[in-house]
């Protein structure tokens, strides 16, 4: 990735309910210098498919600071509905 390239990662946590299990969202979005170029959404259920994708993004050495303290409020939601 070149230098004025980054990824911000953004998060929101939904709590299990009536219409499905707790569901974390993460919104990547793709800048080069100040303009955003792409974004989509990740949609996780479980926390494997998150590790996977954490580990897969950190070894391309982007900042995944963001990413692990959302997986740690997902794993405490998780962990209230066992």
């Amino acid at each position: 990735m070149a230098s004025d390239d980054r990824v911000k990662y953004e998060a929101s946590l939904s709590p299990a309910d009536e219409d499905g299990p707790a569901r974390l969202y993460v919104w990547i979005r793709r800048y080069h210098g100040d303009e955003e170029l792409t974004g989509r959404y990740e949609v996780f259920e479980d926390l494997s498919r998150l590790d996977e994708f954490i580990a897969r993004a950190a070894a391309t050495g982007q900042d995944m600071a963001d990413l692990r303290t959302a997986r740690a409020d997902f794993a405490e939601i998780l962990g209230r509905q066992t």
